[in-house]
């Protein structure tokens, strides 16, 4: 009887012909952020082999890994019948509180099993009633479930499943910039399309000295949360952006220069991305949250990217960000009171509608803003955040 994890994927397994690479990804994530002793894929499943490993190390680990659907603690036998029997009683010794009714449920994708999978539910169903004399049987709601899986050269008994958020390994859908202002939002949109497979780097503004190392420390605070859903290390840039915003503000139309600050943030983002090969910048943008973000300034923004711009957040209600903040622990970290660079410079009446011919006729004007731009990108500073499990 050996202890094993079964892994389970739901989207993956709709990939068609693409399937492999995903599952391949999948099991490489697990390999680096969970670290288990031993990991196949069998039978449409991942099995993680736990040996010396304690379960509950690696079911904490799991959780950063985007792409499972669920897994189950389970121990794998022969296909002996006695042997599944031992495991029924060890598990149910094992996890029965204050359960009172149970079903059985097989799957025997491995046809050359004696018994049918109604038979074996009904077989073991019969042994559990004769040792567990409090338990009855419930087949539309029990309160526990115990899963039997005959496979070709081994059976897996489990009982429950223990669900994770699902979605695509990350990596597997290429790479994109995240934009890391420091507020609550931004790192929830870059756990959504980490969700959705894509490897994030983060990219952050300052503004020095307005700004000062404890707004530092919070964005790689906030970059450490997200790094734990990588499997590699999490870069982090962070820009000094002080001489873009103090010639902005002192030469373009006061009402405007949030606008045009966005704008120089989009230009350095695809900078940035050209130097990195990602193919996308990600934001934490929510249609009609501040001024900049009514839809007319939305577009005004993006105009200045020549990348697609990702906004995961975009028709959230803000309560629903603050929990999903909560929820992976960036929220006390957001809530710190030190300034960003966008509070920093902030007009007193911003613009809530603008257009791209407008704006871009006031940049036209501001004849050093694009040598600013590269002298900013050229201050780039590197982080290097390693995952801490």
């Amino acid at each position: 009887m050996e202890s094993v994890v079964v892994v389970r994927y739901s989207e993956i397994g709709l990939k068609g012909k693409n399937r492999g690479y995903f599952e391949k990804k999948l099991i490489d994530n697990i390999r680096k952020i969970a670290r288990p002793p031993e990991i196949n894929k069998r039978y449409g499943r991942i099995i993680i082999r736990l040996k010396d490993m304690d379960f509950d190390e690696i079911k904490e680990r799991l959780k950063y890994v985007f792409g499972i659907q669920n897994f189950s603690f389970a121990y794998a036998v022969s296909h002996d019948l006695n042997e599944i029997k031992e495991a029924v009683l060890k598990l149910l010794k094992l996890k029965l509180k204050n359960e009172k009714t149970f079903k059985v449920q097989t799957k025997r994708s491995y046809k050359q099993f004696p018994m049918n999978s109604q038979e074996l539910s009904a077989h073991i169903g019969a042994f559990v009633l004769e040792n567990f004399k409090e338990l009855s049987v419930d087949v539309h709601n029990p309160d526990i479930i115990v899963g039997i899986e005959v496979k070709e050269k081994e059976v897996f008994v489990f009982v429950g499943k223990e669900k994770l958020n699902g979605g695509l390994p990350v990596g597997s859908s290429g790479k994109a910039i995240l934009l890391l202002s420091g507020g609550i939002d931004s790192p929830v949109a870059g756990w959504y399309m980490m969700k959705r497979g894509i490897l994030i780097e983060t990219l952050s503004f300052l503004s020095p000295p307005f700004t000062s190392e404890k707004s530092k420390n919070k964005i790689l605070e906030l970059s450490n949360i997200l790094s734990k859903y990588i499997p590699d290390n999490l870069k982090t840039w962070i820009v000094p952006f002080t001489p873009v915003q103090q010639y902005i503000k002192a030469n373009a139309p006061d009402r405007y220069s949030l606008i045009i600050q966005r704008r120089s943030m989009m230009r350095i983002a695809n900078k940035l991305a050209k130097k990195i090969k990602a193919k996308a910048i990600i934001t934490g943008e929510n249609v009609g949250q501040v001024a900049s973000q009514t839809l007319e300034n939305l577009h005004t923004i993006e105009a200045a990217s020549n990348l697609p711009i990702l906004r995961p957040l975009i028709g959230f209600e803000k309560m629903d960000i603050v929990e999903k903040a909560k929820e992976i622990g960036s929220y006390e970290i957001s809530i710190q009171p030190y300034l960003d660079s966008c509070v920093v410079f902030a007009p007193k009446n911003p613009a809530t509608k603008s257009s791209i011919k407008e704006i871009e006729d006031l940049e036209s004007k501001l004849t050093e803003l694009s040598n600013l731009e590269e002298k900013a990108f050229e201050n780039i500073e590197k982080h290097v955040i390693g995952r801490k499990l």
